[in-house]
C-alpha cells in the first residue's frame, strides 16, 4: 500500500464584531462542559456555514466557499465534499469550522495549489475583508498534513464497511433484517438460488441509504454507524482510489440539471439512471456476464450507496432530484 500526503485545509468562523448575548451565553456553557448543540449561537453558526456551504442545482453553481478560493486561485473550484465541525481556536474559546480535504478539490492543479503556505497565507489576507461583510472580528484559514501508511486495520475495516453497507441495503435473508426501506427481507425455504433479482430495485434501495446517511451535516448530528465509518475511511488506502472513482461519477451525475431531470426523465429512463451509480466499470462487468452472483450483488449496491453518498455531499439539489425520479421503481 502506498504513503500519501494529506492535506486538511480549515476555515473557522471567528466571532461576532458586536458581543451579542448569544455568543457569551454560548461560550460560558461551552466553558463549563454543559450541552451546546440546541443554543441559539449554534443555531445561528449552522446558519452561516450553510450560507457559505449551500448549492443551489448543479456543480455548475459554485458555493460562496468555491467561489471564496476559485477566486484566491484563480480557476473555477468544486470542492467534493466539506465537513462542519466545532474547534477550540487560540483563545479557548469554542468556534464553528468548515473542513476539506485537498483531494476532494477540483482541478486537481487547485488542491495541490491548497497545500501550499502562501495560498493559506493570501486566503487569509482575503479574510480581513470577509469578515467585515460578515460582522465577524475574523476568519482563520489554516491547514494541516497528515500520512495514510495504510495498512491491515484499514483493510480489514474498509471489508466490512462494505458488508455492513450491504446488509444494511438487502438486509439478511436468512434472519429477515429490515432493509434501506424498513421492509423484511425474507427468503423462502424452496427458493431456486438461480431466482431472479430485481436488481434496479436494489440499486435504488442503495441510492437511497446513501442518500440519506450523507443528509447528516452538523457536527452533533448522531450519524449513522456506516455514515460515519466512510467518512473516516474515503480518504485512506485500499478505500482511496475507488473513492476517486466514486468522485468522477458523482461530478458527472452533479452536472446534470435537476429541472431537465425532473422534466424529461420517464420511468425507463429512470431505471437506467440508477445504474449510473454503480460505475463503468461494473455496468461493463454485467453487460459482459449478466449472471448475478450474489457476492457481485452485494458489491454493486455497496457502490451504489457510495455514489449517492457522495452525491449528497457534492450536490443535494440534484441528489434529492434524481432520487424523486427513481424512488417509485423500489416498490
Amino acid at each position: 500500500m502506498s504513503t500519501l500526503v494529506l492535506t486538511d485545509i480549515t476555515l473557522v468562523l471567528g466571532p461576532p464584531r458586536h458581543d451579542t448575548a448569544a455568543f457569551d451565553e454560548f461560550q460560558q456553557l461551552a466553558e463549563l462542559g454543559d450541552a451546546v448543540s440546541d443554543h441559539a449561537w449554534a443555531a445561528h453558526e449552522h446558519t452561516a456555514v450553510d450560507a457559505l456551504t449551500a448549492r443551489d442545482g448543479g456543480i455548475t453553481t459554485p458555493t460562496l466557499l468555491e467561489t471564496i478560493v476559485g477566486g484566491v486561485l484563480g480557476v473555477n473550484v468544486i470542492i467534493a465534499d466539506v465537513s462542519r465541525c466545532w474547534v477550540r481556536h487560540a483563545d479557548r474559546r469554542l468556534y464553528v469550522a468548515v473542513r476539506f480535504n485537498c483531494e476532494d478539490v477540483r482541478p486537481r492543479a487547485a488542491g495541490v495549489a491548497l497545500q501550499r503556505e502562501a495560498t493559506i497565507a493570501t486566503l487569509n489576507a482575503v479574510a480581513s475583508t470577509l469578515s467585515e461583510l460578515d460582522g465577524r472580528a475574523w476568519l482563520a484559514w489554516s491547514s494541516h498534513s497528515w500520512s495514510d501508511t495504510g495498512g491491515e486495520d484499514h483493510l480489514a475495516r474498509t471489508a466490512t464497511l462494505m458488508a455492513d453497507i450491504a446488509a444494511h441495503v438487502l438486509g439478511d435473508p436468512a434472519s429477515g433484517t429490515a432493509g434501506a426501506e424498513g421492509g423484511a427481507v425474507e427468503q423462502a425455504p424452496d427458493e431456486a438460488p438461480d431466482a431472479a433479482i430485481d436488481l434496479t430495485a436494489d440499486l435504488v434501495r442503495a441510492i437511497a441509504a446513501g442518500h440519506a446517511h450523507a443528509g447528516h451535516v452538523h457536527a452533533d448530528d448522531a450519524h449513522h454507524t456506516l455514515g460515519q465509518t466512510l467518512r473516516v475511511l474515503r480518504l485512506h488506502d485500499p478505500l482511496r482510489f475507488e473513492w476517486q472513482l466514486v468522485s468522477m461519477d458523482a461530478f458527472f451525475l452533479g452536472a446534470q440539471q435537476p429541472a431537465r431531470v425532473r422534466d424529461s426523465m420517464g420511468s425507463a429512463d429512470a431505471a437506467g439512471l440508477a445504474f449510473l451509480y454503480i460505475g463503468k466499470d461494473r455496468t461493463d462487468r454485467l453487460k459482459a456476464d449478466p449472471w448475478i452472483t450474489p457476492r457481485f450483488r452485494r458489491e454493486l449496491v455497496a457502490r451504489a450507496y457510495l455514489t449517492a453518498y457522495a452525491l449528497r455531499r457534492l450536490a443535494p439539489v440534484v441528489a434529492q432530484t434524481l432520487l424523486d425520479v427513481m424512488r417509485p421503481m423500489a416498490g
